[in-house]
């Protein structure tokens, strides 16, 4: 076996050994983020299901009544009639019996309808404690759209009594079919739909890649600052084994552990933001958005040059560190910032950016592995092969310079103080 897959395999093991890292990396994204999304989504059913309402009837005509049955016949609510006179006594009783919607529908309501005048209801949300808000949020959305229903069938038969044969075309003249075109194809879905997919994937792929790097640069920078730290690294460069081969074994064995760490953060995340709501039935394979062959290996690559700079970066910034702590400092005040800026592709798009704010963004090596997954999705290869150029170029060049310092002194020399004074 050469000389770089015994260093690898001994970095892997020395990784595998940390068993804190283990569950941080792997066993908290594949249980933790499903069991809260899983928890989320027990939450929102549980707010979804029946809806209690208290409805005071103030109203003496006919139209009252038929509002109390139609809310009565509405199924997943459950309607108590209040005997109260005031507000203020609907309120007190609605509470003590928590319910979660109040519906008081006034003295003047079938006056109001049969005189041609416009009738109001007042619909209110009952926080008899403090909660998430979302079950009364749906309860309301029910009422109101029991409310409409109903008024849209009340102006459906003054209008036929007017005479007219059809009356919803007197009530809707115009009606809007919504329908969307990706990559040059219509697809029966409407835009709102297509946009919630796209967005789920905007809002999603950022968090993916800043654990991502910031897991592995942090693994990175932990490892090197360690064997300097317990002065192993003096014994393993005294091997006859060439520098660059040490630090090609320390990448390697660390981007593997990056993978699958990226890996697991993936599933994690999508089965928590599934659970959030932001999976809206319709995958992108649905609209043509389906990633070729082709793209799926571009995309990979540019992942693995993207894992590749940020571990040749932690390791030259651990290289001035004392120890794992300030190791973990130094990457945190560097990769950190580099990170951040890629989370401005969660909420514009990056044409749409100004020319300067565009390049900007693209110089920062992070960006990539976004605009390379929406690239692949497109099957903009052209695109996908400068991302993977320049990232080749950026990634070579940290190399380069990590081969450069693991082969001088300053591998051992080097030092930041963080402002302690020299004695």
């Amino acid at each position: 076996m050469s000389d770089f897959w015994v260093l690898a395999m001994k970095e892997i093991k020395n990784l595998l050994r940390d068993k804190k890292l283990v569950f941080g990396l792997i066993i908290v994204p594949l249980v933790i983020y499903p069991a809260l999304g899983k928890t989320m989504q027990m939450g929102i059913e549980k707010a979804q299901g029946t809806t209690h309402v208290a409805i005071v009837n103030l109203d003496s005509g006919r139209y009252g009544e038929v509002l109390v049955k139609a809310l009565q016949s509405t199924p997943n609510v459950s309607v108590v009639v209040l005997n109260a006179t005031t507000l203020e006594e609907a309120i007190r009783e609605a509470s003590l019996k928590k319910q979660n919607v109040l519906v008081v529908i006034p003295a003047n309501f079938s006056e109001s309808i049969e005189s041609g005048n416009p009738a109001t209801v007042e619909v209110f949300g009952i926080f008899w404690k403090i909660t998430s808000g979302i079950k009364e949020s749906v309860s309301e959305a029910r009422i109101n759209t029991v409310i409409s229903v109903l008024s849209e069938e009340i102006a459906r038969i003054k209008v036929a009594k007017l005479g007219a044969k059809n009356p919803d075309a007197v009530l809707h003249p115009v009606r809007a079919v919504s329908m969307s075109v990706v990559k040059g194809r219509i697809i029966n879905v409407p835009p709102a739909v297509v946009s919630s997919v796209l967005a789920s994937q905007a809002y999603g792929l950022p968090l993916i890649v800043f654990l991502m790097v910031t897991i592995t640069a942090q693994m990175a920078a932990g490892a090197i600052a360690s064997e300097k730290e317990n002065k192993t690294l003096e014994t393993l460069l005294t091997l006859p084994v060439r520098r660059t081969t040490i630090v090609a074994s320390k990448i390697s064995g660390t981007a593997l552990m990056g993978l699958i760490a990226s890996l697991a953060y993936m599933i994690g995340l999508k089965s928590y933001m599934g659970s959030m709501g932001l999976q809206t039935g319709v995958s992108p394979e649905t609209l043509g958005l389906e990633m070729t062959p082709t793209g799926m290996f571009l995309f990979a690559l540019v992942i693995f040059l993207t894992i590749v700079f940020s571990l040749s970066l932690a390791m030259v910034l651990a290289v001035f560190a004392e120890d794992v702590q300030s190791a973990n400092t130094v990457v945190s005040s560097v990769i950190l910032p580099l990170a951040f800026p890629a989370f401005v592709l969660m909420f514009t798009d990056l044409e749409e950016l100004p020319a300067m704010a565009k390049y900007g963004l693209l110089a920062d090596p992070f960006t990539h592995p976004i605009v390379a997954y929406r690239y692949a999705l497109g099957a903009e290869y052209g695109q996908l092969m400068w991302s993977a150029l320049y990232l080749g170029i950026i990634a070579g060049a940290t190399l380069y310079l990590t081969a450069r310092i693991f082969s001088s002194e300053k591998l051992l020399t080097a030092k930041i103080s963080w402002g302690k004074r020299k004695r």
